[in-house]
């Protein structure tokens, strides 16, 4: 079996290619959402809670690797909206079992389980590649991310959110 952490031929790994695309917290945060139907920079910003400089660049990284497609929907002043490739949309099943991995093996307190509707049974399921009510494949055109409920600290004040990017600017992202 090839070692796929071979420091002279890393990139002979799959394993190893995907990860250097997608092993960034930042990228994930922005795939996640992609995935649920942002695409104008603002709303993306919004969502992961990243830097003007930090978006930008991940963008511009997705956008090389043509998982993203950058297009313009408004000529004056001149922006731009963001839409996954084939390349991007085929990432769906992997963030889908980040999500469950997520779920089962790193739980946060205050934080339940994030859900998914799928859309085709009308039903909530457990994140991965079937539903886990009526067992369909769950694709990305037929589900919708529920989000969770957000606890609030003892002064009232919202944590940081489950599966949203940092409760302010100041603090990391939140593990998606």
């Amino acid at each position: 079996m090839e070692q796929c952490t071979k420091p002279a031929a890393p990139l002979t790994c799959p394993i190893v290619r995907s990860a250097l695309l997608i092993g960034d917290e930042w990228i994930l945060l922005v795939l996640r959402s992609l995935f649920r139907g942002a695409q104008r920079f603002d709303d993306l910003q919004k969502q992961t809670g990243a830097a003007t400089n930090i978006l930008t660049k991940r963008l511009n990284r997705l956008i090389e690797e043509k998982v993203v497609e950058k297009k313009p929907y408004q000529e004056r002043p001149l922006r731009y909206k963001y839409e996954l490739t084939e390349i991007g949309k085929g990432l769906f099943p992997v963030v889908l079992e980040l999500m469950r991995f997520g779920n089962e093996w790193l739980p946060r307190e205050g934080c339940p389980p994030m859900v998914l509707l799928h859309t085709e049974c009308g039903k909530l399921t457990k994140p991965g590649q079937t539903c886990s009510e009526c067992g369909q494949a769950l694709k990305l055109g037929n589900v919708r991310l529920l989000e969770p409920e957000v606890e609030e600290d003892a002064a009232g004040k919202p944590g940081t959110h489950c599966c949203g990017g940092p409760a302010d600017e100041n603090s990391p992202p939140a593990a998606p």
